[in-house]
C-alpha cells in the first residue's frame, strides 16, 4: 500500500461567507469540480460538474437533530484541504483499488444554535462523496437529512422501489415524471442528456440508518429513512455515511469505480492481520441444493460435497432447515455438522451453513451459534431475512461481522440491504444478496433485460449474490444456457453460489469451462456496444487469461467482438455460443484467435456468449 497526504488549511473567515461564496474542490485530474457553498437563503448546497457537463444542479445538504435542521441558516467559516493517494488490495472487479482524491473539510457554523460542525468532501476523478460530522457528548435524536440530489434536466434515471430487501426490477424514467413520494433504492443510475452517466448511493453504512431517496415530482430526489421514520438515537460525536455521486463518460468508468469502498475505513489489523490475505478468508465457488431440490438428507449432502470437489469448487452451502432436520435421537445437529465438515475437509471443501437472523439477534445467541459452528468445522454462515436497514439492524450487520471474525467465520448476508463498501473494513463479508436473483425463476420469470441491467446498476454498489446459472430447460425462462453461463463471469460475487443441480454441470459439454471460471478478477473491461438494459459485454482478466461474458437482454442480434484490448497477438480460445432455436443447448468451439481480428457473435433473444482466452507461448 502506498499513501501520500498533503494538508493545507485555508481560513475563510472574513471572506463574507454569508453571501454564498462557492468553495470549489476539484478532482486530481481537474475534470470533476464540486462547489460547496451557502446560497442566498443560507442553505448549505452542492453543485457538481464533470468537464463541461453539469452532473448536479443546486442540491441541498443538511442534517436534522433534535428538531433543528443544521443545513439551514449556516456559514462556512474555514476549510482544510487534503490530497489522498493510496492503493490497496481489493476483491471483485479488480485486484488493486486506487484511492486518489482531493479532500476538503469544511467548518460550518449554524447561526441560531451556534453549533460548529464539519462537512467532509472528497472529490475523485470519477465522482464525489460527502458526510456530516456532528460533535457532542450527549444522546440526541436524528430525524433525517436534507441531503438531496438535484438531477440535471433532460436526464433519465434507473431505479427500483423494493427498499425492504432490495430485490427489485429497475425501471427507467425522467425524474420529474416519477410520482411524488415514490421511494427509490440505491444505487440509482442517471443517463445524462449528453450520453454520459452518473450514479447515486451511500458508502460506509456501518453505524447509522440506511438512506433511500424519495421523488418530489421535480428533478429533486431527497433523502428518506424509511426504517427509522420517527428518528433514531445517536450518542456523542457521530458521522453520517458518505453520500456518493459517481460519474463518468461510459459504463466502464462506473463499473470500475472504487469510490464506495475508498470511503470506508481499512480493516482492523487486530481482527484481520493480513487484510484480504488473512488465511481463513477465501474467495471461491459454492454448490448448494436449495434452488434445485432442497433435500437435507445427510447422505445426499455428502454426495453434493463429492460433486463440489469434482468441479474444483471450494465450498458447499447447507441451506435452510438443516438445524431441525438434523436434530435426531441418535445424533444431534452439531455432531451431524461436524461429521459433514470433516468429510468435506478431506476433499478440500469448506462448509457454510444457513441461519435466520432472528435466532442470533442477541449477542449471546450469536456468540454461542458462531462458537458451535466453528467447533464443528464450518467456515462460513449465510444469514437471512434481515429485510431492513434501520439503525438497529445496521448495528446487527456490523456487530455480526465483528463477532464472526472472532471465530474466523466468513459471512454471506441474504434478505439484505445494498452493500456500501463493508468488505473494505470487514473482509469476512464475502457477498450479500440485496438483489433480485435467480431464486425468482423458481416462482416467476426474470426477463432477459434484468440480466443486462444489474451489472450497471445494483453491482455499482458492490458484490451481489445473484446465485447464477441454471441449465434446467424449464427454468431458463426466456434466456439461453449460454447467457446463464456468461452471468457467472459478468456478475461480481467473491463467494459465488451456483444455483442448479450438480448433474447439469458435471454432465455438461461446458464442464471444463465451468471449472476455470474464478470469482475475483485482476482487471475488468466493459466492452464497446454495452448498453444499460440491453446488452452487457465484459472482458475480465485472471492472471494471463481473459474471460469474456456477454448477456443479451433484448432480441436476436449480432455482436461484433473487438479484441484490441488483448496484450498478446494470439490466444487459444474456448468459445461457448447460443444454438439457434435451441435455448438449452450450447455450441463449444476451440480455435486460435488473433488480437486484430474482430469476431461476429450471433446472439439469440435472451442469449449469451462466453470465451476463455489463453495467450499462446
Amino acid at each position: 500500500m502506498r499513501t501520500l497526504r498533503l494538508i493545507v488549511i485555508l481560513s475563510l473567515i472574513g471572506l463574507n461567507a454569508s453571501i454564498g461564496i462557492a468553495r470549489v474542490v476539484s478532482s486530481p485530474d481537474g475534470k470533476v469540480q464540486a462547489d460547496l457553498y451557502t446560497n442566498d437563503a443560507g442553505r448549505l448546497c452542492l453543485r457538481l460538474v464533470r468537464g463541461s457537463t453539469p452532473i448536479l444542479d443546486e442540491s441541498p445538504l443538511g442534517i436534522t437533530v433534535n428538531g433543528t435542521d443544521f443545513g439551514n441558516g449556516v456559514q462556512i467559516t474555514s476549510i482544510e484541504h487534503e490530497a489522498i493517494q493510496e492503493t490497496y488490495p481489493w476483491r471483485g472487479v479488480h485486484a488493486v483499488a486506487v484511492n486518489n482524491c482531493n479532500s476538503a473539510v469544511a467548518s460550518v457554523s449554524h447561526s441560531a444554535s451556534k453549533l460548529q460542525y464539519t462537512v467532509e468532501l472528497r472529490v475523485f476523478n470519477d465522482g464525489i462523496g460527502y458526510r456530516h460530522v456532528i460533535p457532542g457528548t450527549e444522546e440526541r435524536t436524528v430525524q433525517g437529512e436534507s441531503s438531496s440530489w438535484n438531477v440535471v434536466a433532460g436526464s433519465q434515471v434507473w431505479f427500483h422501489s423494493k427498499t425492504g430487501n432490495y430485490e427489485g426490477y429497475y425501471t427507467r424514467q425522467k425524474p420529474e415524471q416519477i410520482p411524488a413520494g415514490t421511494v427509490m433504492a440505491f444505487p440509482i443510475v442517471v443517463e445524462l442528456a449528453d450520453g454520459t452517466l452518473a450514479a447515486f448511493t451511500e458508502a460506509g453504512l456501518l453505524a447509522y440508518s440506511g438512506m433511500t431517496l424519495k421523488a418530489s415530482g421535480t428533478t429533486l430526489l431527497s433523502a428518506v429513512f424509511e426504517d427509522d421514520a420517527e428518528g433514531w438515537k445517536e450518542t456523542g460525536e457521530f458521522r453520517t455515511p458518505w453520500r456518493v455521486t459517481m460519474t463518468g463518460p461510459d459504463l466502464n468508468s462506473l463499473v470500475n469505480s472504487d469510490i464506495v469502498h475508498n470511503l470506508c475505513p481499512p480493516p482492523d489489523a487486530t481482527m484481520f492481520p493480513q487484510g484480504f490475505s488473512t488465511p481463513w478468508i477465501r474467495s471461491g465457488r459454492a454448490l448448494w441444493n436449495w434452488w434445485s431440490d432442497s433435500s437435507l438428507d445427510q447422505a445426499q449432502q455428502k454426495e453434493w460435497v463429492d460433486k463440489t470437489a469434482e468441479l474444483g469448487f471450494e465450498f458447499y452451502l447447507v441451506d435452510a432447515g438443516w438445524e431441525k432436520a438434523w436434530e435426531l435421537p441418535e445424533k444431534n445437529k452439531w455432531a451431524a455438522l461436524k461429521e459433514l465438515c470433516e468429510y468435506a475437509k478431506g476433499k478440500n471443501v469448506g462448509i457454510h451453513v444457513w441461519k435466520h437472523w432472528s435466532g442470533i439477534e442477541k449477542q449471546e445467541q450469536r456468540e454461542e451459534f458462531f462458537r458451535l459452528c466453528a467447533e464443528a468445522g464450518a467456515v462460513g454462515i449465510k444469514i437471512d431475512f434481515m429485510d431492513s436497514e434501520s439503525r438497529q439492524r445496521i448495528r446487527f450487520y456490523t456487530q455480526t461481522l465483528i463477532d464472526a471474525a472472532e471465530y474466523k467465520l466468513m459471512i454471506n448476508f441474504h434478505g439484505a440491504n445494498k452493500p456500501t463498501g463493508e468488505p473494505r473494513t470487514y473482509p469476512n463479508e464475502m457477498t450479500r444478496e440485496g438483489i433480485l436473483g435467480l431464486e425468482y425463476n423458481k416462482w416467476s420469470d426474470i426477463p432477459p433485460s434484468h440480466y443486462a441491467t444489474v451489472p450497471f446498476t445494483r453491482y455499482l454498489a458492490g458484490h451481489g449474490d445473484f446465485t447464477p446459472c441454471t441449465f434446467t430447460p424449464e427454468k431458463l425462462k426466456g434466456t439461453t444456457a449460454a447467457l446463464q453461463l456468461a452471468s457467472t463471469i459478468v456478475f461480481t460475487s467473491p463467494l459465488m453460489h451456483w444455483a442448479d443441480h450438480w448433474r447439469f454441470y458435471v454432465g455438461s459439454p461446458v464442464v471444463e469451462v465451468i471449472k476455470q471460471i474464478p470469482t475475483v478478477w485482476d482487471e475488468t473491461l466493459v466492452l464497446p456496444g454495452s448498453k444499460l438494459g440491453e446488452l452487457a459485454a465484459f472482458a475480465r482478466r485472471s492472471g494471463d487469461k481473459w474471460f469474456i461474458g456477454i448477456l443479451n437482454g433484448g432480441g436476436k442480434t449480432q455482436y461484433n467482438l473487438i479484441l484490441a484490448f488483448l496484450p498478446k497477438p494470439q490466444y487459444d480460445a474456448i468459445l461457448v455460443s447460443d444454438v439457434a432455436g435451441k435455448s438449452a443447448e450450447m455450441a463449444v468451439d476451440r480455435i486460435v484467435l488473433d488480437k486484430g481480428a474482430p469476431r461476429a457473435i450471433n446472439l439469440e433473444a435472451g442469449g449469451g456468449f462466453v470465451a476463455i482466452l489463453t495467450p499462446k507461448p
